[in-house]
């Protein structure tokens, strides 16, 4: 339940930044190259409350009609009236039409009359479609009576909280005018592409921000301490003992670099420096797409440092908490065996073979004896993999932060490295033969609720940062109904010099597409339902 609350209390504004982040993009690029937006709304109807703002020039000609208004003399400061507007040869809007609301008794009046359903203004009831639609409050009225200011542009705040959006003029009609139908390809094409854009840029901002923050990080000298069978690190040469300090072209200090750097360059081969009895030696290492072997696990991490290995971490609800162990914790024997190093320790968890192990520690210079049952896992997700196990020696904690100059180059890589792994995972799931794991709104909430219990701030924004880059790939996708399925269209138009596929084909396309995205999204949460009723995680274990 505690977890199904923060998930729900993480994903909820993370998606309204992330969707609203989104529409921004379209908003600026669309109001930069002449697109009238109506709208931007945060949160989906229905509306709570919205503010009209904007100084947008009408004029009025003998061709004006009034609605519910005798004249421009009616039109009074503050008052909201729908206008409907063409555009002349220079470029300005000239109302044809500008209608005001019934006064209340009138409207009652005639709801009550059996006379009430025809007009008698001269009005029509089909609303012309040729025309711009915009409505809003009268900001002033020029003195000579030939035109006057409208605010037309809307914020509002709506009371579904999931996102956002922004209404734009005629998106699909090209006779209105301003609207975005009637702009040229190249304007189609960047106000659609700024949304996805935006969902690139938030994740490099975000990660620069973090690389800015002083954090601690457990750094060392990455240690291999087993290499298995036939792998790709045996038949490259590597063995126990070698200290690995570089791979790909990174410098390695701590296992989560090393399995970076592995998943980026997955598939190929890549470049190991290792420190093997002080000689530096070069070996290529290439790795492979699969599942890892089932292991016993007791849920700690650990660090060894002179000759004794100390747990840093202890994961909540694992065998290791149960037995009572806690972080800073030394491990001295396992199974009346003296324990000095990372590989004695994982023998020991593999041969008791989920038997009670009793353990001794050192805790605050006293020694204790804890008896700690091991688990098998074998719910690790596939990945790239070399066949090798590590351990962090001379292990020690450092503030790390960087300067801007610095950070802000290092959030454009981090976000490229983090797309590309994305590709990786997919690529390898199909080069293996097996399906790539997708997860829907619920899955989504799980690992949101999940990450951000564990990992508080950071582990929210980690995946914020995860799910930007996700959103921004899906929107650039010639998926119908979203932006790059629109892109599509545009560059199929620009292909053909100028000829649109018809507007109902085109809608039509996109709701056949969107259809199918709503199967899709509702057989994943399926999945997603069965994985929790299950009582398992997406993230593993």
């Amino acid at each position: 339940m505690q977890t199904a609350l923060i998930a729900v209390g993480t994903l909820v504004p993370m998606l309204l930044i992330l969707v609203v982040v989104h529409e921004l993009g379209h908003f600026f690029t669309a109001r930069a190259l002449g697109v009238k937006v109506l709208e931007f709304g945060v949160g989906f109807p229905p509306r709570a409350f919205g503010i009209y703002t904007g100084k947008t020039r009408v004029l009025i000609d003998p061709l004006t009609r009034f609605v519910n208004l005798s004249g421009l003399a009616d039109l009074n400061l503050g008052q909201k009236v729908k206008v409907y507007s063409t555009e002349d040869a220079h470029g300005n809007l000239v109302a044809r039409i500008i209608e005001a609301a019934k006064p209340k008794a009138l409207a009652k009046a005639e709801r009550s009359s059996e006379d009430a359903t025809s007009r008698d203004d001269g009005s029509d009831d089909a609303e012309p479609d040729d025309l711009l639609k915009h409505e809003g409050k009268i900001r002033a009225v020029e003195a000579d009576g030939g035109s006057f200011l409208l605010a037309d542009m809307m914020y509002s705040v709506n009371w579904a909280p999931l996102g956002g959006f922004v209404r734009l003029a005629g998106e699909s009609n090209p006779e209105i005018p301003r609207s975005l139908a009637s702009k040229g390809t190249g304007t189609r094409f960047l106000v659609l592409v700024a949304g996805p854009l935006m969902n690139v840029v938030l994740p490099v901002v975000i990660l620069a921000i973090l690389f800015m923050i002083p954090q601690d990080q457990f750094v060392g000298r990455v240690v291999i301490s087993g290499v298995n069978e036939d792998s790709p690190a045996q038949v490259a040469g590597a063995s126990p003992g070698d200290h690995i300090v570089k791979a790909g072209g990174q410098e390695i200090e701590n296992r989560n670099d090393l399995t970076r750097a592995i998943n980026l360059n997955g598939g190929n081969a890549m470049e190991w420096v290792v420190d093997r009895n002080g000689i530096l030696e070069l070996i290529r290492v290439q790795p492979t797409f699969e599942q890892p072997p089932g292991r016993w696990l007791t849920g700690i991490a650990i660090s060894q440092n002179t000759g004794q290995l100390e747990v840093l971490q202890v994961l909540a609800g694992s065998p290791a908490e149960n037995a009572g162990l806690q972080s800073g914790d030394v491990l001295l024997r396992s199974g009346g065996q003296s324990i000095t190093q990372t590989r004695e320790l994982i023998d020991a968890i593999e041969a008791s073979q989920g038997v009670p192990m009793d353990w001794v520690i050192s805790r605050d210079g006293q020694e204790q004896v804890l008896s700690v049952s091991a688990e098998f896992d074998r719910s690790g997700a596939t990945m790239w993999l070399t066949g090798i196990t590590t351990t962090l020696v001379d292990s020690r904690t450092v503030k790390r932060s960087d300067p801007p100059w610095v950070a802000i180059p290092q959030g454009f890589v981090s976000t490229w490295e983090s797309m590309v792994l994305m590709k990786q995972a997919i690529t390898g799931a199909v080069s293996s033969g097996s399906a790539p794991e997708f997860s829907g709104p619920i899955g989504i909430a799980q690992i949101t609720g999940e990450v951000t219990r564990d990992g508080g701030i950071h582990g929210w924004l980690a995946i914020s940062v995860l799910l930007s880059i996700n959103l921004a790939i899906l929107n650039i996708l010639p998926i119908p109904m979203l932006d790059g399925g629109r892109l599509f269209f545009v560059v199929l138009e620009w292909l053909r010099r100028g000829k649109k596929v018809p507007p109902e084909k085109e809608g039509l396309i996109h709701l056949v597409g969107f259809a199918l995205l709503i199967s899709a999204i509702l057989v994943i949460s399926a999945n997603d339902i069965t994985r929790l009723v299950q009582g398992s995680s997406f993230l593993g274990g």
